[in-house]
């Protein structure tokens, strides 16, 4: 009996240890496609010389660009997850000119890193994330200056923030290394800002849906 007892309390320490060692930090890497959206104040503004008001719409086209990047999660069960990412967005407005009904459509396209700091709850292979993100531009094309250069006397040469904030939300699919998510992603400030003609202010948010893949390294 004394050598049944032994073996249990042996095994069962040997169950504690490994518990106790089971890996809490995770390291991988994730990417997938953004599908975004530019999010802009109607508004209408003259032109120089122009007789008739331009009008400034918001276009409900998704953008489909591209997100690649790595991750660590420190925890198992309620962790936290830093991650580093390298991220394609943009979007359509419209603008109507000189009271055509036909739009010109402006085609906005950056790059940005984003560095979004989850807070998550997993359940069985299941993972709720939520946190803060901030996003540095770092590539951005010259669609958006073209369009504004003609109602504004500002520089328009980078119209995308150098630097900007926003939140990521989701959920999450755990299966062994392999990893899935599905978030959205809207911003807490303007990407782009600029004071127009005739006290009118050109103001844009980005927001996308974004799905990606991912795969536990170490």
């Amino acid at each position: 009996m004394k050598k049944v007892i032994f073996v249990l309390a042996f095994f069962c320490a040997l169950q504690a240890t490994a518990q106790f060692n089971r890996k809490l930090i995770f390291i991988g890497i994730r990417g997938g496609a953004n599908f975004s959206k530019l999010e802009t104040q109607d508004l209408s503004i003259s032109r120089p010389g122009a007789s008739t008001m331009d009008f400034f719409k918001t276009n409900s086209t998704n953008r489909t660009g591209y997100v690649i990047g790595a991750y660590a999660r420190i925890g198992r069960k309620i962790f936290i997850q830093p991650e580093v990412l390298l991220s394609s967005k943009g979007g359509t407005f419209e603008i109507l000119k000189n009271g055509s009904t036909t739009p010109v459509n402006v085609n906005v396209k950056f790059s940005q890193i984003d560095i979004p700091v989850l807070i998550g709850l997993k359940v069985g292979p299941l993972r709720l994330n939520a946190g803060p993100m901030a996003s540095l531009n770092i590539a951005q094309g010259s669609q958006l200056g073209d369009a504004l250069k003609m109602y504004t006397s500002q520089n328009v040469n980078k119209t995308i923030e150098q630097a900007t904030f926003g939140f990521q939300a989701g959920v999450g699919l755990d299966i062994r290394s392999f990893n899935l998510d599905l978030r959205y992603e809207s911003g807490f400030s303007n990407i782009s800002q600029f004071d127009l003609q005739s006290n009118a202010q050109f103001n844009s948010k980005v927001s996308l849906w974004q799905l990606t893949a991912g795969f536990v390294l170490f």
